[in-house]
């Protein structure tokens, strides 16, 4: 076998593969063609289809239109949501959102290089059909879905289908379609034709920072996740139900990290300040302090009544920690030689970051040292003398 032959099968593999994983299909281009102009008069029938409430003629031109063979370019989920709404089937309009945001949060889409992505393909056409159905359904803030969803769960006679809307609304309540546009498409660097523009369909944060001040939040959309697939262990809507228990366990890890980083990331390092004084001599001290996994690293400036003043240089090694305690002995000096030990206590601590175990605390802390030098007068005066200090003192740092 020639290598060139060998590269074609690999590429072939290649797209075969994600073929199977991203459901792809290659659409002929129909830019200003005759087929694009046929779809679009059959969209202008679906809309006076819509607007007369007629609900044969509406999905016999969206059958039409979804096996013309360019898919959502012909009529995408979204405007198919929306005309579902419309029409007020609300078993297909819960079928259809679910299926969407299934695909959505999989990254199941195809994009313009052939591999998955979020981005959703969105229908080749800006005209009154579009403009119609976001006059009369509106799906584009967080309030608007959760009025539609309230729409779905009046409006089913399933119990099944009024539970999991029930269920949508609490995983879902700070989500929202995206609207997109002519503009947002010439804004995008995209043409503004629409014949190729794809584009995330839902965007809104999972959580807010309620949610996240509230500790029990994950478990309580897990009990409520679990709690549906128990009910209905055959709900077509079960595939969903386990990526949302995966991705909500995934936030509960990431989010106890965040909460309790002290649990598994002892002696990662961090930056702090601390003010001592001694309440013997009432003698002080400024600290800068580095820590880089166990070894700490300060620079101190200082005044004691026996020794110069000045700047000393320490190092450190965090020889214990937990949660509220620290030991740390150190040696180092330069207006005279330093050696000790000092104990951190630690009355608070809580998460800076929320995307990182990043942290801060305050500690009351108390040290001994015992300093070696020169004695602080004015004569030259070579003889060495030595003294014990105790300090106490409060810091804060960020670990």
């Amino acid at each position: 076998m020639s290598m060139r032959v060998f590269l074609l099968f690999v590429l072939l593999l290649n797209v075969i593969v994600h073929a199977n994983d991203c459901n792809i299909r290659l659409l002929p281009a129909f830019t200003d063609s005759p087929q694009k102009q046929t779809l679009a008069n059959v969209r202008d029938s679906l809309l006076s289809a819509v607007q007369a409430q007629d609900s044969n003629e509406v999905f016999r031109f969206v059958n039409v239109l979804k096996n013309s063979g360019y898919g959502e370019r012909a009529l995408d989920n979204y405007e198919l949501l929306q005309i579902y709404l419309m029409m007020n089937q609300y078993d297909s309009a819960l079928v259809t959102l679910v299926n969407e945001h299934f695909r959505y949060i999989n990254e199941s889409y195809d994009n313009e290089f052939g591999v998955c992505s979020n981005r959703a393909p969105y229908s080749a056409f800006d005209d009154e059909l579009i403009a119609h159905a976001d006059r009369t359904i509106h799906l584009t803030t967080e309030a608007d879905f959760q009025k539609q969803l309230d729409r779905i769960s009046d409006g089913t006679a399933n119990q099944e289908y009024k539970d999991f809307t029930i269920l949508l609304k609490v995983i879902l309540k700070n989500t929202r379609f995206n609207y997109v546009s002519k503009r947002s498409d010439y804004y995008a660097g995209l043409p503004p034709d629409r014949d190729s523009f794809q584009h995330a369909r839902f965007s809104g944060g999972s959580y807010t920072k309620e949610d996240f001040d509230n500790s029990h939040i994950f478990d309580s959309l897990i009990e409520k996740l679990i709690a549906f697939k128990n009910k209905y262990p055959e709900s077509e809507f079960n595939p969903w139900i386990m990526k949302q228990l995966e991705l909500k366990k995934n936030d509960r890890e990431r989010d106890l990290r965040r909460r309790h980083y002290y649990y598994e990331f002892f002696y990662t390092g961090g930056i702090g300040g601390e003010y001592f004084i001694s309440p013997s001599n009432y003698s002080y001290e400024w600290n800068v302090v580095f820590q880089i996994n166990r070894i700490i690293f300060s620079l101190s400036y200082g005044r004691d009544d026996y020794f110069s003043r000045g700047w000393n240089v320490m190092l450190g090694v965090d020889v214990f920690e937990n949660k509220f305690f620290k030991v740390v002995p150190f040696v180092g000096g330069n207006n005279a030689l330093m050696a000790g030990t000092q104990f951190e206590f630690r009355p608070w601590i809580s998460e800076l970051g929320r995307e990182a175990p990043i942290g801060c605390y305050l500690t009351i802390n108390a040290k001994y040292v015992y300093k070696y030098g020169a004695k602080n007068d004015e004569a030259y005066d070579d003889e060495k003398h030595s003294k014990h200090r105790f300090y106490l003192g409060v810091g804060f740092h960020i670990w």
